[in-house]
């Protein structure tokens, strides 16, 4: 397997960075019921998550899936100064994310995209939705539906979901996908190919969703930010402060990982040390992820 690429069956994973670096808030806010001194073993664990004894070093990815003639793009990143300042701003320091630049590498036209799949619309996974041209914006991904569950459209677009941010969003990245006739509202189990399936996994916001490939005898599953730091694999019940239903997020992390280990699926997690691929492995009786 190269690095970055992942095959499932017949389906192709091709991992993509939008940026990176230590988050601005520290770990003690992030998960303000987990004590300090908890985070130890996993800071021996994963040291590349960590930019600090209290820093999270994070990832901010997206996933290209080529499936029956089919171009699915997981989620769309921090996006630019352009299309997103405030998450930019607050996230990378003023840095444009790189999707589009490894879209291009990847040999990749913005054209060629025909589905947009979002896990979740939090601002870090609709960055690159639109092209900003003035009044007038245009949809990055021009042939493509843009799909999510219409539980989060209905969420993030009310005033005071979006009052709870510290930067605008909804009007620069999500709203104008309605007007201009791309938004496609899901709501349960979507067939996005036979080989690809959008399944319910909410908690982390109302609507989201993961993606399960069963292709060839092959398992993976896009979770999304069912969980955000592979800490929460081993810990389930740890909750971080942007989960809008923290009980119901746990429990479904207890529900995902055990149909991950139950299936020997490969575990696909866009915050996830890059490029987020691994698997589930028990050692002394805990749950660990692995990386591949």
């Amino acid at each position: 397997m190269a690095e970055g690429q992942l095959t499932v069956g017949n389906v192709d994973v091709l991992a993509l960075t939008d940026g990176g670096g230590d988050f601005p808030f520290p770990l003690s806010q992030l998960f303000p019921g987990v004590p300090a001194e908890a985070w130890e073993p996993f800071r021996r664990r994963y040291p590349e998550l960590f930019g600090g004894p209290d820093t999270w070093r994070n990832h901010y990815g997206c996933y290209l899936l080529r499936s029956e003639g089919r171009t699915i793009l997981v989620d769309t990143g921090i996006g630019s100064q352009v299309t997103n300042p405030g998450m930019v701003t607050m996230l990378a320091g003023g840095v444009d994310g790189r999707l589009m630049v490894e879209l291009q590498a990847a040999g990749v036209r913005p054209e060629d995209v025909d589905t947009v799949f979002f896990t979740h619309l939090h601002p870090d996974h609709v960055g690159w939705n639109l092209v900003q041209a003035g009044a007038n914006p245009t949809a990055t991904f021009p042939r493509a539906r843009y799909v999510m569950h219409q539980a989060d459209w209905e969420t993030f677009k009310r005033p005071e979901v979006q009052a709870s941010f510290p930067f605008q969003y909804w009007e620069e990245t999500l709203s104008p996908l309605e007007h201009l006739g791309v938004l496609e509202l899901v709501a349960g189990e979507r067939a996005l190919t036979g080989e690809i399936t959008a399944v319910p996994t909410p908690g982390h916001t109302p609507g989201h969703m993961s993606l399960a490939i069963v292709s060839g005898g092959q398992r993976a599953l896009i979770l999304g930010d069912v969980a955000i730091h592979p800490a929460q694999v081993t810990e389930t019940d740890w909750a971080v402060i942007f989960e809008m239903d923290q009980a119901l997020a746990a429990q479904m992390r207890r529900q995902v990982f055990d149909r991950v280990e139950a299936e020997n699926s490969t575990l696909v997690a866009c915050h996830f040390p890059s490029p987020g691929f691994g698997r589930l492995v028990r050692l002394e009786g805990r749950r660990y992820w692995q990386g591949i």
